[in-house]
């Protein structure tokens, strides 16, 4: 069945108006999307607030910082590993690094950049034990025979035929996201679901901030192929796209990826968004990679399955107690 395409709250207009219109619509959306990932965060001040309780053994500073970290380390997890009982792992095992090392934490970065270097080196580590690593992802509302809903608490004010349209593009997202090589995985997380800056990106995964460009651009034009039926209803499949005729467009896709991410020159964005003018083809890859990148974002704003919450928070007043036993 079609899903019809997500509305992101940080990309509310979409495509209205002329193609042109499209590729600049694109760029506001991303940069709003970084905008409200910065306003969730902790501002620094407050951050060292915290972290100088914690160090002196305050347990409930403790208790907010670890809480406030769950979230993010568990999403990397579950976007890394693929399989949610290894991110429930990864989450618990990063969450008791970060208690047990605290002290050492000199705040040379951010202490969620700290977190997702922790929880990468703990994805690493899973998978390398995973001798039975699992052929196919399989999604957190989904019960054994497979059928939706076995750990998701069904929204009573929700429209039944939309929560399912919700279910479908989250599973077609989990899905492209596991299908992509490791290197582009873990890029495409950061930056378009936890919508981290390049930059930081490159610190956490020791890249150059070209290196995390170039994996990005190669990541969100596979993703967008693969979502494409799932973001715009009536969108084809790539193969059948490319079926035919010869392509005589550029690489839109990947263009309008480096533009997000300021690569392009103006005359570029000026020939770009007047080919993306007149090309229905090319206005429908940036339709496309609008919905596949807005469904990212909404990823990073869905709520965890309440009995994994529940396992992170008996994780997280664990380790408090034993820290606050050890000072």
């Amino acid at each position: 069945m079609g899903v019809t395409r997500e509305r992101s709250p940080d990309g509310a207009r979409g495509f209205a108006g002329s193609r042109r219109a499209a590729v600049r619509s694109l760029k506001r959306s991303l940069e709003a999307g970084a905008r409200s990932v910065a306003a969730s965060r902790l501002p620094r001040a407050e951050e060292r607030r915290l972290l100088a309780a914690a160090r002196a053994g305050d347990s409930g500073a403790l208790n907010r910082l670890l809480s406030l970290l769950s979230g993010a380390v568990y999403r990397f997890g579950r976007g890394f590993c693929g399989d949610p009982h290894d991110a429930e792992d990864v989450a618990q095992v990063t969450l008791a690094a970060l208690a047990r090392t605290l002290r050492d934490f000199r705040g040379d970065s951010s202490l969620t950049t700290w977190a997702y270097t922790v929880a990468r080196n703990a994805c690493t580590r899973q998978r390398r034990r995973s001798v039975h690593a699992p052929a196919r992802l399989e999604s957190l509302e989904t019960d054994d025979s497979g059928r939706a809903g076995a750990l998701q608490v069904a929204d009573p004010g929700e429209d039944p035929h939309r929560a399912l349209e919700r279910a479908e593009l989250r599973d077609a997202l989990e899905r492209s996201i596991r299908a992509l090589p490791p290197s582009q995985r873990e890029v495409l997380v950061l930056r378009d679901v936890e919508g981290l800056p390049a930059g930081e990106v490159g610190r956490i995964l020791h890249l150059s901030e070209r290196a995390v460009k170039s994996r990005l651009h190669r990541a969100r034009v596979s993703l967008r192929e693969m979502l494409a039926p799932h973001v715009v209803p009536g969108a084809a499949a790539p193969a059948e796209a490319r079926a035919g005729a010869p392509r005589r467009c550029p690489d839109t896709a990947r263009l309008v990826s480096r533009y997000l991410e300021g690569e392009l020159d103006a005359a570029a964005c000026a020939r770009l968004e007047a080919h993306v003018q007149g090309c229905p083809e090319c206005g429908a890859a940036c339709e496309t990679l609008r919905g596949a990148l807005a469904t990212c974002r909404s990823w990073r704003g869905e709520k965890i399955p309440e009995q994994i919450r529940a396992s992170l928070r008996l994780a997280i007043g664990q380790l408090v107690a034993e820290t606050r036993a050890r000072t």
